[in-house]
């Protein structure tokens, strides 16, 4: 691997979260391995971030320290009476290291140690200050390199925060940072390179590069977000079918629709978790599809408009959550044939070109099917819930992504009802319909455009 740049020992003791450190960090949830049980990781690995085309940012996952009290011990016995430093030390034990073989996983700690130009030490939180930490951090501080304890769960119920902070801060090691990997903070991320800017002065600017760098990829990530969720509003408020007044073809053409729209959010959703570098089996039950691709809890289903708190008014056909909409754009007009075929037609002809499908629908007795407000309101409400859940993500989390539950956080558009009356006047703005879509249209862009700057307002 390219070491040109700077590169980081992840350590700490067995089970700290040293793993979960380096997919978070890396945004990568198939590194290494991570599990509830000790020592799972048995070697060196590692991985890189690229900052230019010359310099990387390494990091470097290793054992747990095992038997640190012990070690601590056999480091302390060398050179009794003699004025030697601990990196001495180091250097002695690694080259006699045939005389103690039980200690092969401290080993390639230790060489990790002496390789890098900084120490990450992962401590969790949930367990209390003992001797073999205290032992861990005076085996580290022999390496002479600059130490940034991380402070693991910290969000737990059962975190010793103020109990750790006490004792680092006893040792000397005062350049701590919060960070959980489960419930991920990206300032948190930048505290950490902050960090390391204070205590590596020689790799000031190349850190100050990779911040601008990193902020800049988490900025386009949730631009690129928010797009993805805008187009998918504007393509299924704008989408219609056409069916005649009766039962059987208006129910015919509500399935059509809710199997457009399902596509479409499910396409939306496998992109959201592509975009953030998850996998769609993080879903809750994603595996367990519905029919149309839908996801396990449905778009369309009266318990999820009642999740998400909207009101179930009489605009719900037979549960499914699509309203019927006539004669949309016709304001009220009354147009029979013999109108449309004298002098007034001349006079409404504007009306009559622009609305020419919905005027021609109300004369031979069709009707257009579209998403109610309702609806409209779940897959939005979806789609956020979805993105902030992603935007605090953290790549070492085992829990399934659930964005149907409520979050009290989500709130509707100022400009809701305007855009809503806009896509409703605008069926060829939407590549989901039948007819030939104008996906060109400025006004659609300025739309698009106008619910990007919305949800950066609400977005976390």
């Amino acid at each position: 691997m390219n070491r040109k740049g700077l590169s980081v020992a992840v350590v700490g003791h067995a089970n700290a979260g040293k793993t979960s450190l380096m997919r978070t960090l890396l945004r990568d949830s198939e590194f290494g391995e991570v599990a509830d049980q000790a020592g799972t990781t048995r070697h060196v690995e590692g991985s890189a971030l690229e900052i230019d085309d010359v310099n990387s940012f390494s990091l470097f996952d290793t054992p747990g320290l095992e038997d640190s009290m012990r070690l601590f011990h056999v480091l302390s016995r060398y050179f009794e009476g003699e004025d030697v430093d601990g990196l001495d030390r180091l250097k002695y034990f690694l080259e006699h290291l045939s005389d103690y073989p039980e200690f092969d996983q401290e080993a390639k700690v230790l060489n990790t140690l002496l390789t890098n130009d900084l120490i990450f030490y992962v401590i969790d939180l949930r367990e209390p200050v003992l001797g073999k930490y205290r032992d861990e951090l005076q085996i580290l501080s022999y390496a002479s390199k600059p130490i940034i304890p991380v402070l693991n769960f910290n969000q737990d119920e059962n975190a010793n925060l103020d109990e750790w902070k006490s004792q680092l801060a006893r040792l000397n090691f005062h350049a701590f940072v919060d960070f959980d990997n489960v419930h991920f903070k990206f300032a948190d991320e930048l505290k950490i390179y902050r960090k390391m800017q204070t205590l590596l002065a020689d790799k000031e600017v190349l850190l100050e590069r990779f911040i601008t760098q990193r902020q800049k990829q988490w900025d386009e990530r949730l631009l690129a977000a928010e797009h993805l969720i805008a187009k998918l509003f504007v393509e299924s408020g704008s989408l219609r079918f056409r069916a005649l007044d009766n039962n059987q073809q208006i129910e015919q053409a509500t399935e059509q629709l809710q199997k457009a729209v399902r596509k479409a959010e499910s396409k939306t959703v496998v992109q959201l978790l592509k975009l953030y570098q998850f996998r769609k089996e993080d879903l809750e039950n994603s595996e367990l599809a519905v029919e149309q691709d839908g996801w396990q809890v449905d778009l369309f289903s009266s318990d999820n408009l009642q999740e998400f708190g909207i009101n179930l008014g009489g605009n719900i056909v037979k549960g499914a959550g699509v309203g019927v909409a006539i004669d949309l754009a016709t304001a009220g007009i009354t147009l029979g044939a013999a109108a449309l075929t004298g002098g007034i037609a001349g006079a409404l002809w504007g009306v009559k070109e622009r609305y020419y499908d919905e005027i021609y629908a109300k004369i031979r007795g069709y009707r257009y099917i579209c998403l109610n407000d309702a609806t409209m309101q779940v897959l939005w409400l979806r789609q956020m819930t979805l993105l902030n859940l992603l935007q605090q993500r953290g790549h070492a989390s085992l829990s399934k992504i659930d964005y149907q539950a409520i979050n009290s956080d989500n709130s509707l558009p100022t400009q809701w009802s305007k855009w809503l009356r806009q896509l409703r006047n605008h069926p060829e703005w939407s590549s989901l319909n039948h007819s030939k879509s104008d996906l060109d249209d400025n006004k659609r862009t300025e739309l698009i455009t106008d619910v990007v700057t919305e949800m950066g307002n609400i977005i976390l």
